[in-house]
C-alpha cells in the first residue's frame, strides 16, 4: 500500500502593490498517482476545507486557522500559518477518503490553474443521491450492518464528552498563556542581566579593582563565545511551553469540529422536516384543487386544474423521494459516526497526547543540554578567574614576606 507523504515546507510572499501582498506556501509530497509539488494561497486552503465540509457532510473535516487568528503577512503570522497548514495536510492525509477524493488528489494537489480558490468554489453540490451513493461506495464495511437506538445514545454521550473536553482545553490552554508569558519575561529578565548588566558591572566597578586587566572580566571576554558556541540566542529563546499552546490551539478546533460533524444530522433532519411541512401545503393545495377551487397564481398562468394537479403530484412524489434518500444518508452518517468516528476521535487524541508528550520530552532534553553547556561554560570560566585570582594573591603575599625579611 503507498503511502501518503505531504508536508507544507516554505512560503514566498509576492507584492503585487505597495498595498497588496500575497503568500504561497509550497507543498510537496507523493500519493498514489505520484509525486507533487504546488504552491497554493491561504484562501486556497479555506476553499478546499470549505468544499469538503460541503461533500462529506458527518464526516471530520481537519481544520484550518482562522483569519482574524492570523490576519496580516507578516514573517510571525505566516509562520504560524504554516504550521497550521502543516498540520491540515498532515491530517488529511491520514483520511484516505478525504486525500484521494478528486477536489483533493488532482484538483488541490494537482491543478495548474493560477485562482485554485475559484474553481474549488465552483464546484456545485453534490445531490443526496451522489452522496449516498458514495458513502456507500467509499464505506462499504459498514453498509450493510444496522444500529440501533443504543448506538444514537452513544452518539450523544460522544457528543458529550467532546464538549466536556473542549471546557476544559479552554482552561488548560488560559494557563499556558500565563505561563508563556512568564515564561517570555522570566527570559527577558535574563537576558538583560547577562548581556547588558554583568557586563556594565564589570565596566563600571569591576575594572577598578583589577589594573586594567580586561582577562579578569569574564563576560567582556566571553560574550562572544557565548553567542558563537554556547547557542545564547537559543538559551533566552527557548519557551517551550509555547509549542504546547499551539497544539492546545489545535486541539480546541478539533473539538469544534467534532461537534459539527455531529450537528450535521440535525441540520439534515431539519430538511426533512421542512420537506414534510412543504409536502403538507401542497396536499392542500392538491385537495383545493379536486374541490373545483383555482388559486389566484393559476388563473394567471391560465393553468387547467388537470395541469395545476399532475405539477404538485410530480412535486409531491420528488419531495417523496428525497426524504427518503435524506433518512438514508442520514442512517448511514449515524453508522459512520458511530463506527468510525468516534473510534477515530478517541484513537487519535490517545496518539497525539503520546507524541505531545514525547515532542516535549525531546525538546526539553534539548534545552536542558544546552543550558547545562551555557552555564558550565560560565561558570568554569568564573572558577578559572577565582583560581587565578587566588593564585596572584598568594604570589603577592609571597612577595610582600620577602620584602619585609
Amino acid at each position: 500500500m503507498i503511502q501518503n507523504v505531504i508536508d507544507v515546507l516554505d512560503f514566498q510572499t509576492t507584492s503585487q502593490s505597495i498595498f497588496s501582498k500575497q503568500t504561497y506556501y509550497t507543498i510537496r509530497g507523493s500519493d498514489k498517482y505520484g509525486d507533487f509539488e504546488i504552491h497554493r494561497r491561504f484562501k486556497d486552503f479555506v476553499a478546499l476545507r470549505n468544499l469538503l465540509i460541503q461533500q462529506w457532510p458527518g464526516c471530520y473535516i481537519p481544520s484550518l486557522p482562522g483569519k482574524k487568528l492570523f490576519n496580516g503577512n507578516d514573517e510571525r503570522t505566516i509562520q504560524d500559518r504554516r504550521k497550521f497548514l502543516n498540520a491540515f495536510c498532515q491530517k488529511l492525509s491520514q483520511l484516505p477518503h478525504l486525500f484521494q477524493s478528486e477536489e483533493v488528489s488532482q484538483i488541490f494537489l494537482r491543478s495548474k490553474d493560477d485562482k485554485i480558490y475559484k474553481k474549488l468554489e465552483s464546484i456545485k453540490s453534490s445531490s443526496t443521491q451522489d452522496l449516498l451513493q458514495k458513502y456507500q461506495t467509499t464505506f462499504p464495511d459498514i453498509v450493510d450492518i444496522a444500529i440501533d437506538a443504543s448506538a444514537l445514545k452513544e452518539i450523544d454521550n460522544f457528543a458529550d464528552q467532546v464538549r466536556n473536553y473542549s471546557i476544559k482545553l479552554k482552561n488548560i490552554k488560559k494557563i499556558i498563556k500565563d505561563s508563556v508569558q512568564s515564561g517570555k519575561s522570566y527570559n527577558t529578565c535574563l537576558e538583560e542581566i547577562i548581556k547588558i548588566r554583568l557586563i556594565n558591572f564589570e565596566n563600571s566597578f569591576v575594572s577598578q579593582f583589577i589594573n586594567q586587566d580586561p582577562s579578569l572580566l569574564i563576560f567582556n571576554r566571553i560574550k562572544q563565545e557565548l553567542v558563537d558556541t554556547y547557542q545564547e540566542n537559543s538559551v533566552f529563546n527557548s519557551n517551550n511551553i509555547e509549542i504546547l499552546l499551539d497544539l492546545i490551539r489545535l486541539e480546541s478546533k478539533d473539538c469544534k469540529i467534532a461537534l459539527k460533524s455531529i450537528n450535521d444530522r440535525f441540520l439534515l433532519e431539519n430538511k426533512v422536516k421542512n420537506l414534510e411541512n412543504k409536502i403538507i401545503d401542497l396536499e392542500k393545495d392538491l385537495e383545493k384543487l379536486n374541490q373545483g377551487k383555482v388559486s389566484f397564481i393559476n388563473m394567471i398562468k391560465q393553468k387547467s386544474p388537470e395541469d395545476s394537479k399532475k405539477k404538485i403530484e410530480l412535486d409531491i412524489s420528488e419531495n417523496v423521494k428525497e426524504i427518503n434518500l435524506l433518512s438514508d444518508l442520514i442512517s448511514f452518517i449515524n453508522k459512520i459516526l458511530a463506527l468510525k468516528e468516534r473510534n477515530r476521535y478517541e484513537n487519535e487524541k490517545n496518539q497525539q497526547f503520546k507524541e505531545i508528550i514525547e515532542a516535549l520530552q525531546s525538546m526539553e532534553l534539548e534545552s536542558i543540554k544546552i543550558e547545562t553547556q551555557y552555564w558550565g561554560f560560565i561558570l568554569n570560566e568564573t572558577n578559572k578567574l577565582i583560581a587565578q585570582t587566588q593564585n596572584s594573591q598568594q604570589i603577592q603575599v609571597q612577595d610582600d614576606q620577602t620584602n619585609l625579611e
